[in-house]
């Protein structure tokens, strides 16, 4: 689970006075969620999104450890610190020369599952195969969503519950182009978990 507004506004007073309790509780709460939106940010690209996305999750929360300062209140700290993210995942991409590529495949679902477990979003320890089988489905497809800034305002807004206000400020976009992205994400998401489970049922058969 996520550290609350306050507790995260808690917890960087105390990391700004040099107390690294504080700094493991928010990495706790955070590092999984930073991870699993920076490999996003990588998809497509590539690079070993892995390894890359350990190194940006570090290197933030070193950010947050140097000048926890930095984050004003003006946004919710979870906007912040993957604004934050954001850009050093583009800084990775443009330092090895590379961009996010368009993908077509779903075979497989090359994603972070463990990360994901960490950020909070695990299923219970009830949930069925079929749940499990749909959240492999929705987290591999907005993996390979081709248009990239669909896949981020999806996650954001989906994964996140990042509000489409902060979703625009951070993609330095309007609120009306948020919401087309959103509307064609979640249409291509639906068509590719539609294919998901047609091969997966073929593969059953």
């Amino acid at each position: 689970m996520s550290a609350a507004p306050f507790q995260a506004a808690e917890l960087l007073a105390a990391i700004a006075g040099g107390d690294q309790r504080a700094l493991e509780i928010l990495y706790r709460a955070w590092s999984g969620r930073v991870k699993v939106f920076v490999r996003g940010q990588l998809a497509g690209s590539g690079l070993d999104a892995n390894a890359i996305a350990d190194e940006v999750t570090v290197d933030v929360f070193h950010d947050v450890w140097r000048a926890p300062q930095r984050y004003d209140g003006r946004v919710l700290f979870g906007t912040w610190l993957l604004t934050l993210a954001r850009n050093k995942a583009v800084d990775q991409l443009r330092r090895h020369g590379r961009r996010a590529a368009r993908e077509d495949s779903i075979d497989g679902d090359g994603f972070d599952h463990a990360a994901l477990d960490a950020a909070g979003h695990a299923p219970g320890p009830q949930a069925g195969q079929e749940s499990l089988q749909r959240r492999r489905a929705i987290l591999g497809c907005l993996q390979r969503l081709r248009n990239p800034l669909q896949r981020e305002s999806l996650t954001l807004w989906a994964l996140d519950d990042m509000s489409i206000g902060d979703i625009a400020r951070m993609q330095g976009a309007p609120e009306g182009t948020i919401k087309t992205r959103l509307f064609h994400g979640r249409s291509n998401l639906r068509q590719c978990i539609e294919r998901w489970f047609a091969q997966e049922g073929g593969r059953h058969e």
